[in-house]
């Protein structure tokens, strides 16, 4: 849902000060004081800080299935995902990987929230409970169920999904945290993301020739 006026501002001021202080470290006082609102204002639009992080992940969310929109990105369940992965020869792979990959790099937002959940995953359990499930646990749980049935329609080679996750995912995440708030350098990080795909295609995809 998409807020406005002052709702959007106390938004927005919050997802900045806990991207720098992380959630713990921030108080309805400060966020007032960066809206230029009082306290008693503030809890006019929000019930409390709580209600603002439950707010913004409820945004985050719905950002997210909009990019996916926006890029046309394969829905639907796991086997027809595989197979429109598959039968594109890895463009609809490349282009889901950079889509996403911008989103929570550069996107005003997600990269915010992402740094939020960075910082505050040391400290609050949902905090780290979050992170995991978004950057670690989602990503790795798609792709293997992915790549395992890629591998199982002859698309890939056989091998440990499991495995090529993690092969996969994690020159990703440590892409996405090398070419942190560094936008100048935003179409070296898709570069070299992109070599990335290409080497992973050369390891597991099956050739024309080969059967499948």
């Amino acid at each position: 849902m998409a807020y406005t006026g002052t709702k959007a501002r106390i938004l927005d001021a919050a997802l900045d000060l806990f991207s720098v202080q992380g959630f713990e470290g921030v108080s309805v006082k400060q966020i007032a004081a960066a809206v230029g609102i009082k306290d008693s204002s503030l809890y006019k639009h929000f019930a409390s800080k709580r209600e603002i992080f439950d707010t913004l992940l409820e945004q985050m969310n719905e950002r997210y299935a909009e990019t996916a929109a926006l890029y046309q990105l394969p829905q639907g369940q796991i086997v027809q995902m595989a197979k429109e992965y598959g039968r594109g020869d890895l463009v609809w792979l490349k282009k889901g990987c950079e889509a996403i990959f911008l989103f929570f790099l550069k996107d005003p937002q997600a990269s915010r929230f992402r740094r939020m959940l960075m910082i505050e995953q040391y400290k609050n359990s949902e905090a780290s409970a979050t992170f995991q499930s978004w950057f670690v646990d989602s990503a790795l749980h798609f792709q293997t169920a992915l790549f395992g049935e890629m591998s199982k329609q002859g698309y890939f080679r056989p091998a440990n999904p499991e495995t090529m996750a993690l092969q996969f995912y994690a020159p990703f995440f440590l892409l996405l945290c090398q070419y942190d708030g560094k936008p100048e350098k935003e179409g070296e990080a898709v570069r070299r993301l992109m070599a990335h795909v290409e080497q992973f295609a050369a390891v597991y995809q099956m050739e024309s020739g080969e059967n499948r």
